[in-house]
């Protein structure tokens, strides 16, 4: 790029910072008459490719071709996207978008999971959710729950094969199953059912036993919006048999929890795990 194309570049990007920093509105000639190296050609090709996305009109007080002259402009906060040099300098390099069209969609059933885990777990709770992102692993899960319990949930259409059924399977779960979030908190948790003085505690430290505990805690978010309650529900039920009983079965913990919210009343789930002398 030649050393004055790149210097009015520059000029352009001073321009509009400092004009998106005092909200200050412009014309077009205000523009050129900044960057001095451009003639209105050179700046209109920036202008309908790169500037337009974070440029407003101000509406004209005036009318007819005398408002249309002094035609104002204000920078938005799309600015922001581009507000270093550097990311300017790459933005007016080639032409892509920084905004994006949206259609707006709103669910009235959306189906939310918890799940609560020492952060030790972290890995397994990882395995456990990455094997429901695989079509071969999904498919293994689902022959292992038998094509009965599956029917009560999906009906297998007529002349319809097992092949075809759990594929049609699989594309619904892969629909609704397609990510997850973690998150890590931290607490402190008593180690005993019944509190003991601040005396009794410290001394049962110093003897080397813990009664107030520091741990850090990775909480799983699941979010499934959902066509109508009847959807919610069979989500549910693939997310339990799927999921929850793999990570009971793995992780080893004392207690594990998980929050169910979305059908009903929030649901607080605990599985308590049994030792040999209960």
């Amino acid at each position: 790029m030649a050393a004055n194309e790149l210097k009015n570049q520059k000029d352009a990007f001073e321009f509009f910072r400092e004009h998106f920093r005092k909200d200050k509105p412009f014309t077009s000639p205000d523009l050129l008459k900044h960057v001095s190296g451009w003639r209105w050609k050179s700046a209109s090709t920036y202008w309908s490719k790169q500037f337009e996305p974070f440029l407003t009109r101000v509406p004209p007080i005036l009318r007819g071709k005398k408002a249309q002259a002094n035609q104002q402009w204000r920078v938005t906060d799309v600015f922001l996207i581009v507000g270093t040099w550097p990311k300017f300098r790459r933005h007016v390099s080639q032409k892509r978008r920084l905004t994006f069209e949206y259609t707006h969609t709103a669910y009235t059933t959306v189906l939310i999971f918890e799940f609560f885990l020492p952060l030790t777990n972290e890995t397994v709770l990882r395995n456990a959710l990455d094997a429901l992102f695989y079509r071969d692993t999904l498919q293994k899960k689902l022959l292992a729950l038998g094509f009965v319990a599956l029917k009560s949930q999906c009906e297998q259409m007529p002349e319809e094969s097992d092949n075809a059924y759990l594929d049609r399977l699989i594309a619904w779960l892969g629909k609704h199953f397609r990510g997850y979030s973690i998150g890590h908190v931290s607490g402190r948790f008593r180690t005993e059912d019944v509190p003991r003085t601040m005396q009794d505690a410290a001394g049962a430290q110093e003897r080397g036993g813990r009664y107030l505990i520091d741990e850090t805690t990775a909480v799983t978010r699941f979010i499934f919006p959902c066509e109508n309650t009847a959807e919610a529900q069979k989500v549910s039920w693939f997310f339990h048999r799927l999921f929850v009983e793999s990570v009971c079965q793995v992780a080893g913990e004392a207690e594990i929890w998980m929050i169910e919210s979305g059908i009903g009343d929030p649901q607080l789930h605990i599985w308590r795990g049994e030792t040999e002398d209960d």
